[in-house]
């Protein structure tokens, strides 16, 4: 019995002998030498790719499905007016800016000093660490209770300067934040109160 194949090369349509399934032959037209299959293993990889091209045209379907509800979204998004967004009237708003950068400026100059203080702190500590250590070595300091002393005194002075300091930043930082949205806040509620006298007056 003759098994019919086609050159993976080629595309040539031939048949071979069944006793030659699982062997190479050579193709009559490009002499490309292949594996011959078997009926059930020619139907198998034929189902298999037609699945795999079935799951990537779902697949590529979902992902134009995704990507059209995205660009819904966002051009949703982008028609609504910011100020219709926060329901502050039909009118564009007046007091409060979007677009404008954050304030308490000083605060936040404050946050920075006081962070790069708490690094300062920690480099010092570290470095009166390295320093005492070394005297120990040179024979400076005698003491083992007066080496742990100062050692323990450097990381606990070390220690409590970072974290204040650290907390102190972040607390600045919290402030100017929170001040920054206590006045979009207010301002919000102007521009809300102007747009409705604005509509009452009409």
């Amino acid at each position: 019995m003759a098994l019919k194949t086609s050159c993976p090369c080629c595309g040539k349509l031939f048949s071979a002998p069944e006793d030659y399934a699982g062997k190479k032959i050579n193709c009559p037209k490009c002499d490309h030498r292949f594996v011959l299959k078997t009926e059930e293993q020619t139907l198998q990889e034929a189902a298999e790719l037609e699945a795999r091209k079935l799951q990537q045209l779902e697949d590529r379907r979902r992902i134009e499905l995704i990507e059209r509800q995205e660009k819904k979204s966002r051009g949703s998004k982008a028609a609504m007016p910011y100020y219709e967004k926060f329901q502050t009237g039909t009118q564009p708003v007046r007091n409060y800016d979007p677009r404008s950068g954050p304030g308490f400026l000083g605060l936040r100059y404050l946050a920075d000093l006081l962070l790069i203080g708490a690094y300062a702190a920690l480099m010092l500590a570290l470095t009166g660490i390295g320093l005492t250590i070394y005297l120990k070595v040179a024979g400076e300091i005698g003491s083992i209770v007066i080496l742990s002393m100062v050692l323990i005194g450097w990381i606990l002075v070390g220690g409590i300067l970072f974290l204040l300091l650290k907390y102190l930043a972040e607390l600045a930082l919290l402030m100017a934040s929170l001040g920054d949205q206590q006045n979009d806040v207010v301002r919000l509620l102007l521009d809300l109160r102007d747009n409705t006298d604005e509509d009452i007056s009409k």
